[in-house]
């Protein structure tokens, strides 16, 4: 906030006005409320999945051998799937900033709308935007489907292989009824498990672009600071009314043609002076 407040007017005016409130409402409501809360139910059910596996491989140890495949299996459906929701949600957030501008220009406009009776153009404006958000929030839906059959895959594999070492070792001395349905309860608790836990790591993976996005603002470049030191003027400054330009030029931003050029002149004291041209000549410059 501070950054942004110290920023120069090419900022603002280069920058949309709802790309500026996206950030400090929805970012910073995902960087203070559903960061933490991700970070939270990654580490819980990433320790009940250790918890189950540990119960199932300490019953049927050779249950151990099958778990090295499934691991595979579900680490790169896990990579792709968070990499795919990781930009789904960049292209969420990026697209949801034209709605806040329209509405901001919409708010400041009433009148001149209603004036003019372009009510339902803005609102056909206004759906089209959402629309456009929305064409990036349905594919996320459809990788969450996408995920969920999978994962669902590899539980009930788990659970297939964790009741199937149980049965081929019924005869095994440390073996007993109670820690097989033990073992097999918790098997039968991995696939939710395992799905929720892949959805909070790729939640919390997409959420971090409101870090990325909060960040990019907090690096933006600032004005001067109020006060230079080695450029201050005396304590008795100024002993009179005199302005001088010597050979003075400006352009508003980095980029841009010089609107003054070279601009050499004295204004005496209690001199009053006037400034004429021609329309887009640099008055106001």
């Amino acid at each position: 906030l501070a950054n942004t407040l110290r920023s120069p007017m090419s900022f603002f005016d280069t920058t949309p006005l709802g790309r500026i409130v996206n950030r400090f409402s929805k970012d910073i409501y995902m960087i203070d409320e559903t960061i933490p809360r991700s970070l939270r139910m990654v580490l819980a059910t990433f320790f009940n999945v250790i918890a189950i596996v540990f119960i199932i491989g300490y019953s049927t140890p050779i249950f151990l051998v099958v778990l090295v495949p499934l691991s595979v299996l579900y680490f790169f459906t896990q990579r792709f799937y968070v990499a795919t929701s990781r930009q789904l949600k960049r292209i969420e957030s990026v697209t949801r900033s034209p709605i806040y501008s329209l509405f901001q220009e919409t708010l400041n406009g009433t009148s001149t709308i209603r004036a003019y009776s372009l009510t339902d153009r803005f609102i056909a404006e206004s759906e089209t935007r959402v629309d456009t958000n929305q064409t990036a929030y349905y594919p996320n839906v459809c990788s969450n489907r996408w995920l969920g059959l999978r994962l669902e895959f590899v539980g009930n594999c788990i659970i297939l292989f964790a009741a199937l070492f149980a049965v081929i070792e019924r005869n095994n001395s440390h073996l007993s009824a109670g820690l097989v349905g033990l073992s097999i309860s918790y098997a039968l608790q991995i696939t939710q498990t395992l799905n929720w836990m892949v959805r909070m790591t790729s939640e919390l993976e997409a959420n971090i672009v409101s870090v990325e996005r909060v960040k990019e603002y907090s690096e933006t470049a600032t004005e001067a600071p109020p006060i230079v030191d080695h450029y201050r003027p005396q304590p008795g400054w100024p002993s009179e009314g005199e302005v001088a330009f010597n050979s003075y030029s400006t352009r508003y931003r980095p980029g841009l043609d010089l609107v003054l050029k070279a601009i050499t002149c004295r204004i005496a004291p209690r001199e009053k002076i006037g400034i004429v041209g021609r329309t887009g000549a640099g008055k106001s410059s």
